[in-house]
């Protein structure tokens, strides 16, 4: 008789698959409505029939709802599944539809369906470059409503989007400045050509905001982050508590009759830095730093007034800002150059980012402050809010000088988008660890029973060699050991595929969810361009508003 071979032993389970920090739920932009909506049952060609006939005073009226700016293009010849043809510009596009110019200023929406393959591809090629999608117009400015409703006291606080509360009684009027701060701060976020959709976390139906005296703020603000020589923390957004912290003295606050108030000449940029990390709370954990800090600053440098913000003037309020505060007249030296803030999300950029690392005395801060940077290294250094918010400018004035804004707008849009698409794959995850650990506890149960099919083939080789030899010692048949059966091989569990959304996510190593939206959005801000002339770019752009940048 023949012994039995043993199989090789299961191959180790499959590991933890790290993730990077779990993306907020967000909410979409709601649809807008167009003149013309072409539905699956009529072709492109049906479009001319209906607009010879269509009113030319309600067309006149309706095109005075629809945004003032975007990314219309040349004219292109565009096909129907039917075979029809259209010569038109596109202007914007989503996911389902697309709206074109045609003749005469006219304006159609088209859903992609009614396009052949190769239309459809030309515009998501666009959107993928950041260049379809549906951009507002820069606003002269915005305004919160004069008359605020103010309920409550005299500790909490509620305004139509925001709560506060204080740790002292403080006057009505207290809150109704702060309030129109507050409100003015989400009016003009809203304003802006962003293109999101602001609400307060977590299902809530307010944003919350809390004032304190110096002691209690300086003990939360010391234990959340780490403090820079010369300089103290004056507000703090928690994106965990999802509320603002503010103290008293950054408001300007004075004791009237036993209450605090707030005098109206107080300095609130501090305020609304920290009012817009509120309303923007939802895309905190996938923007980068620099941008998320950039246009915090960018917005309380804007001029601002009872609840104001005078974006005709944000040139203006750039200078001053730079000139108070940064001691710049005209000329501002050791600027970061933008192109670093997206060196790390290009082709090649991860080695570099982390020799950068091994390097922070190259950014001249100190080594002691370098070591606590964040990880996109941000150190909070006084300066680094000073480059971010010029960054900021030069996208939103500066780069695309004939459609203002819409290179933030087109970014911003695609970070939305990218977050639908993380959303995708932290679903999977989800899916895929719960198979993965069913798969090991199969591997565990396999092993076992290979070990315990290894001691039975011992076994059983055993009886068969001591038989063998029975029967050459002419033991008779009916003496010899009894051999039994042969053990059964355990059946080892199939092969766990890993779906390829996964592996295209980890690229075989770490999955960082928000980096992949960084990387995914970043066709929005440079619009087409190599981002190796963007420090030259904005370099001339600023000198032409009076502005020297020189680079560290």
């Amino acid at each position: 008789m023949k012994g039995i071979r043993l199989p090789d032993r299961a191959s180790i389970s499959f590991g933890i698959i790290e993730r990077g920090e779990e993306l907020p739920m967000h909410r979409r932009n709601g649809s807008v409505s167009f003149l013309f909506l072409l539905d699956d049952s009529r072709g492109i060609g049906d479009l001319i029939e209906r607009m010879r006939s269509f009113n030319p005073v309600l067309i006149l009226a309706l095109l005075l709802i629809l945004p003032l700016s975007g990314f219309a293009e040349g004219i292109r010849t565009w096909t129907s599944t039917d075979g029809k043809k259209l010569s038109a510009s596109l202007i914007h596009a989503d996911s389902t539809s697309a709206i074109f110019k045609i003749k005469g200023g006219r304006e159609a929406k088209v859903p992609l369906t009614r396009l052949v393959e190769a239309d459809r591809e030309f515009i998501a090629a666009k959107l993928k470059a950041g260049k379809a999608f549906e951009i507002s117009p820069m606003p002269e400015q915005t305004q919160a409503p004069r008359e605020l409703d103010v309920s409550g006291g005299p500790r909490v606080f509620t305004t139509p989007h925001f709560q506060f509360e204080t740790d002292q009684d403080v006057l009505r009027g207290f809150i109704a400045e702060a309030a129109r701060v507050y409100e003015g701060t989400y009016y003009a976020l809203n304003g802006l050509p962003l293109g999101l959709e602001f609400s307060p976390p977590g299902g809530k139906t307010h944003f919350k905001g809390r004032f304190m005296n110096d002691a209690a703020f300086d003990q939360i603000a010391n234990s959340k982050m780490p403090s820079l020589p010369g300089q103290r923390v004056v507000g703090l957004y928690l994106g965990k508590e999802q509320e603002l912290l503010v103290p008293y003295s950054s408001l300007g606050a004075v004791r009237r009759s036993g209450r605090l108030s707030l005098r109206k000449s107080s300095d609130t940029t501090t305020l609304i830095h920290e009012i817009v990390h509120q309303v923007m709370h939802e895309w905190l954990p996938v923007i980068p730093t620099w941008f998320s800090e950039g246009i915090a600053e960018y917005i309380s440098a804007v001029p601002y007034q009872n609840g104001r913000f005078e974006f005709k003037h944000a040139e203006r309020g750039l200078l001053e800002r730079l000139e108070k505060q940064h001691d710049a007249n005209g000329r501002v030296t050791g600027v970061i150059p933008p192109s670093s803030y997206f060196r790390k999300y290009l082709p090649g950029g991860e080695a570099e980012e982390k020799e950068e690392e091994q390097n922070p005395l190259e950014t001249g801060i100190l080594t002691s402050v370098a070591r606590q940077a964040g990880p996109d290294g941000w150190t909070g250094h006084v300066s680094e809010y000073r480059d971010a918010m010029l960054t900021v400018y030069f996208f939103l004035h500066l780069y695309d000088q004939k459609n203002p804004g819409a290179p933030v707008g087109a970014y911003l849009r695609m970070v939305d988008s990218s977050m639908d698409d993380t959303d995708k794959v932290r679903d999977l995850l989800k899916e895929f660890e719960e198979k993965r650990l069913a798969y090991n506890a199969d591997v565990d149960r396999f092993n076992a029973s290979l070990d315990k099919f290894r001691a039975e083939v011992d076994a059983y080789n055993e009886r068969v060699r001591i038989h063998n030899q029975e029967i050459r010692d002419g033991v008779p048949k009916e003496e010899r050991t009894p051999v039994g059966k042969e053990p059964v091989e355990p059946v080892p569990p199939g092969k766990l595929v890993v779906p390829p959304e996964i592996e295209a996510a980890s690229s075989g190593g770490r999955i960082d969810l928000a980096a992949m939206v960084k990387r995914a959005s970043l066709p929005g801000l440079l619009q087409g361009r190599d981002v190796a002339f963007l420090d030259e770019t904005m370099k001339e752009a600023f000198a032409e508003i009076g502005l020297e940048i020189e680079y560290r």
